[in-house]
């Protein structure tokens, strides 16, 4: 594991499901692009501009090799040749050997078709591990990365998404509490203070 690519359909969802796992590949020496598919513009009128200065202001100190943000409008991510296409040359153009994607199984439609696009370009990758939403079913993860150094940064990145603390905050929850909640979670279960949970697809090295 070299050159690892991670994709969000959306910002945000890789600081929600699998950044602290990033970081920590990032620190070991791997190179890290980072993929985000949409530009988060929706019906709850979060604007481009909005999105785009949060995950820019969330990635600017990550030292990540290469950030790509999209310009799919929210819910119109595909799972159609055209995007499966992108993918594969962003996989080919960086020498990729791991790819983190969400989870196929879920209630928003731009997290199934991302994992069902990423099933597509599985046989160009060596590794392909997939990372839990807060809209994941049937989630159960087989790998257990500690992240109990990254949690802290982890926190930090996920307040910049101002936007998305807020509606959580409408809807009467806490985002960052459940994410931490979920990591002690995953730590519990792996014997770790913090840890994220992942999902072999296939695994070389």
């Amino acid at each position: 594991m070299k050159n690892v690519l991670v994709i969000g359909a959306h910002p945000d969802d890789i600081e929600i499901g699998c950044i602290g796992t990033v970081l920590k590949l990032k620190n070991e020496g791997k190179k890290i692009i980072y993929l985000v598919m949409t530009n988060g513009g929706n019906w709850e009128k979060k604007t481009y501009v909005d999105r785009m200065y949060e995950t820019k202001n969330a990635v600017h100190d990550t030292n990540f090799d290469k950030v790509i943000i999209g310009n799919i409008k929210d819910g119109h991510l595909s799972h159609n040749p055209k995007t499966i296409d992108y993918l594969v040359n962003v996989i080919r153009k960086y020498e990729i050997d791991t790819v983190l994607c969400q989870y196929f199984k879920d209630s928003h439609q731009d997290h199934v078709n991302l994992g069902l696009c990423a099933l597509s370009i599985s046989s160009i990758c060596e590794n392909l591990l997939f990372y839990e939403s807060l809209t994941s079913t049937e989630f159960i993860p087989n790998l257990f990365i500690d992240i109990s150094d990254f949690e802290r940064q982890k926190k930090n990145l996920l307040e910049k998404y101002t936007t998305q603390i807020e509606k959580y905050k409408k809807r009467n929850q806490d985002l960052l509490s459940y994410i931490e909640a979920k990591d002690k979670l995953n730590g519990i279960k792996s014997s770790t203070n913090y840890s994220e949970g992942l999902m072999i697809y296939k695994m070389k090295g």
